[in-house]
């Protein structure tokens, strides 16, 4: 009798599931669990409301018809008396801390940032200094980045042909065959600044790697094109246009970003019954 005791009591100190990251409710609107059913539901929307439509049905809103008055699809928590400068995703939040949607789309740690006053950024990322250097780091681990770098090339003379193609464009929008080019030109024209900075090892190295990348500019489409399939695969397969970072429980297939997921009753690929989602975090994604 003693030990059931403890064995209960022991039970009850387990977190519940929301607070481990996993959701396992329902939507109390199930019917605009689809992204576009919630698009529909502001067509009436007043234009002169100083918040942009699409911003809130990226944060589970949905038009009342009454007013500015909006509900979660999700938790049902209703907001009203927009300003100009509010955040629908930021407000609902801030007022709404344990609805699911929330959860799913921007995770725990963007509500904490809510909870603690801090101003999170749509990207995740947090103040500008450290903004700076991250979208460096993401820029340098980008596909097209790493192509060049998987080819032989150092990560110096990449980092020099994207500052160049952004000082050219004004942009990073760069792909693969673009950055060869540059390391091309960089190669037969090298920069006197770029080069001098370098050992008379590294400028050896540079030359053996200039060897190495044009024996390999064949295998480079190859690449590419295995790079871009990995990319895809990584899509949504409800809307193709978003990440799939939601893991449905208890198949453990990911094929949903977190716009789509709450719309599934069942698992696409093994078509097993969902009864819970948690959202995943990738290595090159920054939570912090």
């Amino acid at each position: 009798m003693t030990e059931d005791v403890k064995v209960d009591k022991h039970h009850s100190s387990r977190p519940p599931p929301i607070a481990l990251g996993i959701n396992v409710e329902k939507p109390k609107f199930p019917q605009y669990a689809v992204y576009s059913k919630r698009l529909e539901s502001f067509e009436a929307w007043p234009e002169y409301i100083p918040v942009d439509k699409i911003d809130l049905v990226d944060a589970g809103l949905v038009y009342t018809g009454v007013g500015d008055s909006v509900r979660c699809y999700f938790c049902g928590g209703g907001l009203r008396n927009w300003e100009r400068g509010d955040v629908p995703m930021e407000e609902h939040a801030k007022w709404y801390p344990k609805c699911p949607h929330i959860l799913l789309v921007k995770g725990q740690t963007y509500i904490e940032k809510l909870s603690r006053g801090e101003k999170p950024e749509v990207d995740g990322n947090t103040s500008s200094g450290h903004n700076d250097s991250s979208t460096a780091t993401d820029i340098i681990n980008s596909v097209a980045a790493q192509s060049c770098i998987q080819m032989g090339y150092k990560d110096n003379m990449v980092q020099k042909a994207i500052d160049i193609y952004n000082k050219k464009y004004g942009n990073n929008d760069f792909k693969g065959k673009d950055l060869c080019e540059i390391l091309f030109e960089l190669e037969e024209n090298p920069d006197p600044s770029f080069t001098q900075t370098g050992t008379e090892d590294n400028n050896q190295s540079a030359q053996v790697d200039s060897v190495t990348s044009f024996e390999d500019i064949e295998p480079l489409e190859t690449l590419l094109e295995e790079n871009q399939r990995l990319k895809e695969n990584q899509m949504c397969k409800i809307c193709l246009d978003s990440r799939a970072d939601v893991i449905f429980l208890p198949c453990g297939h990911m094929v949903s970003c977190p716009q789509c997921a709450p719309a599934l009753t069942k698992c696409p690929v093994c078509r097993k019954t969902v009864n819970g989602h948690i959202k995943a975090f990738f290595s090159t994604t920054n939570v912090n």
